[in-house]
């Protein structure tokens, strides 16, 4: 019997069997680079979080086929269909679009091994996602609405000059406020995902001797990399917290220590005490600060957005970064870009959400230009 012939055997009895463990055996393979037939064997890994992420996806779809008795080669399309309708959202309302897609796109790509791998005959998963596609209108049923008239990204940014100025007042020999004001504007100048803010470095921004500044974007599962320019309100910001950030010390807790973690470099820093009790390594914390894990980054960021919208009147417990995401791709297609060029700004592969958005957005005035 041949050796590959064996694993595969072996693989497909632990899908049936324990098809959350097995799950979590193969996610922990898989690479951020790799494409459907797995062959960039040197390409990242998904970090832990992403892994446990995912597994908390494909483990509640477990448990519901559980409920029903089902097991994975018994799944059919419809109940992938089934199962997101079941999911709910706040009050118990139904979940959101964009819920029921990272769900879906999921459950796709495990059926997608599955079949590779010979437990399911097909994708039952496939006809979904397709038809999902094929009405795109739909993605955006739930989301929030776009903010009110072409001229909000210049009143938020005027906003968040001025939540620096009281955070510096509050904080006056605090780091925050720098990293604050960056963050707030590089979702509103560049347009950027919270998971694309998330993965930034230093390396990743060049001040230009015009004022201007460079930002290359590394990209994620659903958008592309790409380099973006940020006018002179967003270089000043990011050039003032690299200077601040330089004189940092980061300090890694203990369980990352024995763990032996990858030590981070994110452009964001997040206070230590935040990150994991108090079992921190190199002394007392004082002006330190710990990288920021993908999840502490993504509650950060959101924090810093929802505070300068709720202050602009907006419904923060609703709207966060892709709010002001949406209303940097309505700024473009105001401007006069095309779907296209909108769509390569945002990274995305489609013009699905350029098109969806061009039909909300209001002429833009020649002094908002």
């Amino acid at each position: 019997m041949p050796h590959s012939t064996a694993i595969s055997r072996e693989a497909s009895q632990l899908w049936l069997k324990n098809p959350i463990e097995a799950h979590r055996q193969w996610r922990s393979t898989l690479s951020w680079k790799k494409d459907s037939s797995g062959t960039d064997a040197d390409a990242p890994l998904y970090t832990a979080h992403s892994n446990n992420l995912y597994q908390s996806f494909w483990a509640k779809f477990c448990r519901w086929l559980a409920a029903g008795s089902l097991r994975v080669d018994e799944v059919r399309q419809a109940h992938v269909e089934a199962f997101l309708d079941s999911l709910r959202g706040r009050a118990d309302a139904p979940a959101s679009v964009r819920t029921m897609r990272t769900y879906l796109a999921e459950i796709h790509r495990v059926f997608t091994h599955l079949q590779a791998i010979g437990v399911v005959a097909r994708n039952p998963a496939s006809a979904v996602l397709e038809r999902k596609r094929r009405q795109p209108e739909t993605r955006f049923a739930t989301d929030p609405p776009l903010p009110p008239g072409p001229t909000f990204l210049a009143a938020y940014e005027r906003m968040a000059a001025l939540l620096f100025e009281e955070e510096s007042s509050q904080i006056p020999n605090g780091w925050t406020p720098a990293r604050n004001l960056a963050l707030r504007l590089v979702v509103a100048e560049c347009g950027l995902k919270l998971s694309e803010v998330c993965k930034l470095i230093p390396r990743n921004i060049t001040i230009r001797p015009d004022g201007s500044v460079v930002i290359r974007s590394p990209g994620h599962r659903q958008v592309e990399a790409r380099m973006l320019v940020g006018r002179e309100p967003l270089a000043k910001a990011l050039q003032q917290w690299l200077a601040i950030r330089s004189t940092l010390r980061v300090v890694r807790t203990r369980r990352e220590r024995e763990e032996n973690a990858r030590i981070s470099n994110r452009l964001f820093l997040g206070q230590a005490d935040m990150v994991q009790s108090a079992e921190l390594v190199g002394g007392g914390l004082g002006a330190a600060c710990s990288p920021v894990a993908p999840d502490l980054a993504e509650r950060v960021i959101t924090s810093c957005v929802k505070r300068t919208l709720e202050s602009l009147g907006h419904e923060a417990a609703f709207h966060g970064p892709q709010f002001v995401r949406n209303a940097y791709a309505a700024r473009l297609i105001a401007s006069g870009l095309s779907d296209a060029d909108v769509s390569d700004q945002l990274g995305m592969k489609t013009t699905f959400t350029a098109r969806a958005i061009r039909g909300k957005v209001q002429p833009l005035p020649e002094s908002a230009t």
